[in-house]
């Protein structure tokens, strides 16, 4: 009988635990979008220091120097952009084989560039926003030290990690930490674009951020000790200019709270390729991550040699 009692208020635990969840990820995630909309729904003024103020940051950005960042020398150094990728993607990385060049069509270079230009302009509307709504709900964190937005190379960072007898580091840098005002809390920020249709981002297609950003979260709260994180997709693609309020979204927002079982699973993952790239063991392929893989030919000789 007190078995019974415990599994029914364990259920009873773990559904008060997901509502609350659901309840914050909808405040969090309608609030967010709600600030991106707002912020376009005014006249900015073109504010001569907030733009300085960005030419200065993307001059800063150019200082390729991480002598002052604490990499250690001979520990196998992994990415949140690499936390979802196969692991014996990580190993031919870590052992530094040569990648396979991979031409793009010029559309494609664009498609790139458009992408790089929608988040240049992501960050500068996080900034007017802050400036010029009269009470926006988040603002940008700034550096202690520098004072400088929290966001990309002003906030990149390495930790160590001594994790199942492994030593391995972790180096990168995030699209922001964000303050949400109602509460005073940070808030991890992740923007993604798409730029095929307007369907891609919608309800239909889309149930839920990809898995492999939802991981790159993980690996930025190993980083940066932010548990919550809005994961913002915003299409390139726009509804008819004539649809005016009718128009389809072009942006979603979704919440994540990062768990120590979560960060926990992906050090776990670190280690064992640490361990495989100490020991020169090949780890097992994972075929359905190969299609965005720049070790294919490398992969392909690995079979064709087991085979002989």
């Amino acid at each position: 009988m007190g078995s019974l009692i415990n599994r029914v208020g364990a259920k009873e635990l773990r559904q008060e635990v997901l509502s609350d969840a659901n309840d914050r990820g909808q405040e969090l995630t309608k609030a967010i979008l709600r600030h991106f909309d707002a912020i376009h729904s005014i006249e900015e003024p073109n504010d001569n220091e907030i733009e300085k103020y960005l030419l200065m940051d993307e001059l800063d950005g150019l200082n390729s120097d991480t002598s002052k960042l604490g990499f250690k020398k001979g520990v196998i150094t992994f990415s949140p952009s690499s936390a979802y990728k196969c692991e014996r993607e990580l190993y031919f990385k870590v052992k530094k084989v040569e990648a396979s060049f991979v031409d793009r069509f010029p559309y494609q270079r664009r498609w790139s560039r458009n992408g790089s230009a929608v988040h240049r302009a992501m960050q500068r509307d996080l900034l007017y926003a802050e400036n010029y709504l009269d009470a926006p709900k988040f603002t940008v964190v700034r550096t202690k030290t520098t004072n400088r937005p929290a966001w990309e190379k002003n906030i990149r960072q390495v930790r160590q990690y001594d994790y199942n007898g492994q030593r391995f580091q972790l180096y990168g840098m995030m699209d922001g930490v964000l303050q949400y005002q109602p509460d005073g809390s940070k808030i991890g920020l992740e923007f993604k674009t798409k730029s095929t249709t307007l369907g891609v981002i919608g309800e239909y297609k889309m149930k839920d951020a990809q898995a492999d950003h939802k991981e790159q979260c993980v690996a930025y709260s190993l980083l940066f000790g932010l548990d919550e994180f809005l994961i913002v997709y915003e299409s390139l693609a726009k509804d008819s200019w004539t649809k005016g309020a009718q128009a389809k979204p072009d942006m979603r927002a979704f919440y994540m709270k990062v768990t120590d079982k979560d960060r926990n699973r992906l050090l776990d993952k670190f280690a064992d390729v640490a361990g495989m790239c100490y020991a020169n063991e090949l780890p097992r392929a994972m075929v359905e991550k190969c299609f965005f893989c720049l070790y294919k030919p490398h992969c392909h000789q690995v079979k064709e040699q087991v085979a002989a």
